[in-house]
């Protein structure tokens, strides 16, 4: 016997959740900034997401505060601090001509 949905009750979208390593609050993915470890060093990056990646939040300045950062990032902590309250880099937009 197939037990089939009902027509009437519409389906959740699956909504991944990360959580961030400063204040160990858990919300959606699209809320946090990715810091990715590629070659030893931890970095902010938007967009690609290869490497081993750390979630902060995003709209909280208060998790980018070096002490808070240090259990995940180490002796890199004051330099993802210094990334993370700097200004957010633009994406690159596939529209645009490349400048050299």
């Amino acid at each position: 016997m197939t037990v089939t949905p009902h027509p009437a009750l519409p389906r959740q979208k699956h909504v991944p959740e990360r959580t961030c390593v400063a204040c160990r609050r858990k919300r959606p993915q699209a809320e946090f900034r990715r810091v990715t470890r590629v070659g030893g060093v931890w970095t902010v990056q938007e967009g690609d997401r290869t490497g081993r990646g750390a979630y902060v939040c995003a709209d909280t300045p208060a998790c980018w505060q070096e002490k808070r950062l240090r259990r995940a990032f180490g002796a890199q902590a004051p330099q993802v601090a210094a990334q993370l309250a700097g200004p957010t880099p633009s994406p690159i937009s596939m529209d645009q001509p490349m400048t050299t």
